[in-house]
């Protein structure tokens, strides 16, 4: 019997092989002799083929000790092939279920095989090991589902890696390069997603010599699914406020679009206003973080003026107006800014956020963002588990 300790750090240092491997076709034929050499002799296990998959079945493409034991051929109807297509794994002990393959199989007294899934809409790979009298079934279907798993996932991280790298390069072109140039304002913005592309969302809309749009947003989740909704609401609202149509009206219409063209637990928080040059802010939140209007001492809380967009077909949503005074500044975040824990186990919060506000208020607003944004993103994430999309924009009106 392996010892359990011995035989769980094999196991990582495996996967881990699994995770680090280059790609192409070598990459499971790599495998093949690492599960062997890691595992063979305490398993009793060996003799490692690798099948490719075709029209025609699979045929065998290596071994790692010929000759080979196994058929160079499988064909698509054969039972031992049809039993592992139907289980992804199967253990062969008893000879009833496939004769023919126990012939010539000594020193070998079962085998097992399992499917290794290849890219959506490429072949397959089939594994199969001889092993040894000794064998113990448990650990054999431990190591070798393990190993099946982490070199599915593998290979499907890798077909998927390209289409995320264009999905990453699609949001980064939406999402405005630069802060606007708004007479009398100083703008800035930053942002930083959790995965390579993430759910957050600003943007900066020229609806005049006066007037100067501004969003942001935060998607549920994470990753594409999230991306994919940022980028509609972005074109949805340049394509709606853009051409001089209503706030609540586009966002509305908006809403309705998300709902229809999405799963109901999809949603989607955004703050939009209009600030005018004289200092005039009209907003709509659907179900946005508050932003915060600082006025000297006093702070302004822009509290959400509806729900968040996307479960629900229809929603309340309504306008509010506040003035920003000279010397003004307006905070506008995600939560991933706030939802954070103190080095003292506090919660950082948006009282958290206020009292850096106050500290680098003299400060432009670009160094100001990047300040509070490194001392926010120092702290540790309210959730053990994942990091969350973070953006923070400041804008501040002059004296």
């Amino acid at each position: 019997m392996i010892d359990p300790k011995q035989f769980y750090r094999k196991m990582d240092r495996v996967l881990g092989k699994i995770s680090e491997s280059g790609s192409g076709d070598t990459f499971i034929g790599h495998i093949l002799v690492e599960l062997e050499n890691a595992f063979g002799a305490d398993l009793e296990f060996g003799n490692g083929h690798l099948y490719q998959q075709s029209t025609e079945g699979f045929h065998l493409v290596e071994v790692t000790h010929p000759p080979a034991v196994f058929p160079k051929h499988i064909a698509p109807d054969d039972p031992v092939l049809e039993r592992i297509e139907q289980e992804g794994g199967y253990i062969f002990d008893d000879p009833d279920l496939a004769a023919e393959w126990f012939y010539g199989l000594r020193p070998y007294v079962a085998f097992v095989g399992f499917l290794v899934q290849g890219p959506p809409g490429g072949p397959s790979a089939l594994i199969l090991f001889g092993l040894l009298p000794g064998w113990q079934r448990e650990e054999v279907a431990f190591c070798l589902n393990g190993a099946r798993f982490a070199i599915n996932f593998r290979l499907k991280a890798e077909a998927a890696r390209s289409d995320l790298d264009q999905a990453a390069a699609i949001q980064r072109s939406l999402l405005p390069t630069k802060s606007p140039v708004f007479h009398g304002y100083d703008i800035a913005v930053r942002t930083e997603p959790a995965e390579a592309v993430g759910g957050d969302l600003y943007d900066f809309l020229n609806l005049g010599d006066d007037i100067l749009g501004v969003a942001i947003g935060d998607a549920s989740g994470h990753g594409l699914p999230a991306a994919l909704l940022v980028r509609d609401v972005l074109m949805g609202l340049r394509m709606g406020i853009g051409t001089n149509l209503k706030m609540i009206y586009t966002m509305k219409k908006l809403n309705r679009v998300i709902h229809e063209s999405t799963f109901s637990s999809s949603f989607i928080s955004v703050f939009f206003a209009e600030l005018e040059a004289s200092g005039g802010i009209l907003y709509t939140n659907a179900g946005h973080t508050s932003g915060l209007l600082f006025d000297g001492d006093d702070v302004t809380m822009l509290h959400p003026t509806g729900p968040m967009m996307g479960p629900l077909p229809d929603i309340p949503l309504e306008r509010a107006y506040v003035h920003m005074e000279k010397g003004g500044i307006l905070v506008l975040y995600t939560d991933g800014i706030t939802e954070r824990v103190e080095e003292d186990g506090s919660e950082f919060g948006e009282a958290g956020l206020i009292r850096l506000v106050n500290a680098y208020r003299e400060r432009p607003s670009e160094e100001m963002v990047n300040l509070i944004f490194d001392k926010a993103l120092s702290l540790d994430h309210e959730s053990d588990i994942l990091e969350d999309d973070s953006t923070l924009l400041i804008i501040k009106r002059a004296p």
